[in-house]
């Protein structure tokens, strides 16, 4: 697939050289004129010519960043990676939540996408091929589009995830608040090489 990613930083970084390992056209959409040997272009132009699109940014430029490229984003896949963090309190919180969620307003910022909450409970380093010892972790959605899932779960199937598929976009009220459990466990053990796994009976 074409694939374009909004955000030049690690989680985009991360993505981008992994998703390319899979044989995947991969751009970066940013404003930098360059980032390290990756292969980059203007938001609009890397959505434009995409197949599926990452939403890769801090969480307070999520709705921003997506409203740039509306028009380009209509009726492609987007998926979410982002968080609503705030740490402004010395501890891991979100700045919405509980009624509301960053998914659900980034659904509403381009209603004419097909938004897909993914890659929001992991570290980028595992975002794409995760070995741990245990076997395959779980990486759970959620979106309006059964299609949109879809082609997501086809995508992180091909990339070593286990899938869990939580219903509509407005999941993300509880996909967001596991980013918070997936910190305080890192910020406790001082490892970060942890995800999470749905164990089926």
């Amino acid at each position: 697939m074409r694939i374009g990613i909004l955000g030049s930083g690690f989680v985009g970084q991360a993505l981008a050289r992994g998703l390319a390992g899979h044989g995947h056209d991969v751009r970066i959409g940013t404003r930098k004129e360059a980032v390290d040997d990756l292969p980059v272009g203007s938001p609009a132009q890397v959505v434009e010519n995409a197949d599926l699109v990452f939403l890769s940014v801090l969480g307070t430029a999520a709705v921003e960043v997506a409203v740039g490229v509306r028009e380009e984003l209509r009726g492609k896949v987007l998926i979410d990676t982002t968080n609503p963090l705030d740490f402004s309190s010395g501890r891991p919180g979100l700045f919405v939540g509980h009624t509301d969620s960053l998914g659900e307003q980034v659904q509403r910022a381009v209603p004419e996408a097909l938004v897909v909450k993914a890659y929001n409970t992991v570290g980028n380093t595992l975002m794409v091929d995760p070995e741990l010892p245990e076997g395959p972790p779980s990486m759970f959605i959620g979106g309006d589009s059964e299609e949109a899932k879809g082609a997501v779960t086809a995508l992180l199937q091909a990339t070593g995830w286990d899938v869990i598929d939580l219903g509509g976009i407005d999941a993300s009220r509880y996909l967001e608040p596991m980013c918070i459990a997936w910190v305080l466990h890192g910020a406790r053990s001082g490892a970060w090489n942890h995800a999470f796994r749905m164990l089926r009976g």
